[in-house]
């Protein structure tokens, strides 16, 4: 099982990578006991959706509630 802090290195490796993420450095990541939570702003309302199904793209991450 991958640590916590492999799990956000991962998210914010794999926010850096989805082209649909078009500022990932202003996206929070915190992990705990491996699940996720996102903060920050996004330029666009579709980039929310697409910031969180890249964090569910990462092995040993698990689903977070949502606000």
């Amino acid at each position: 099982m991958k640590s916590d802090a492999e799990i956000r290195a991962d998210v914010i490796n794999e926010l850096y990578w989805d082209p649909q993420v078009t500022e990932p450095e202003a996206i929070g990541v915190a992990v705990r006991d491996g699940a996720v939570t996102l903060t920050g702003h996004v330029p666009s309302y579709a980039e929310k959706p697409a910031a969180a199904r890249a964090a569910e793209r990462v092995y040993g991450s698990r689903p977070w509630p949502t606000t």
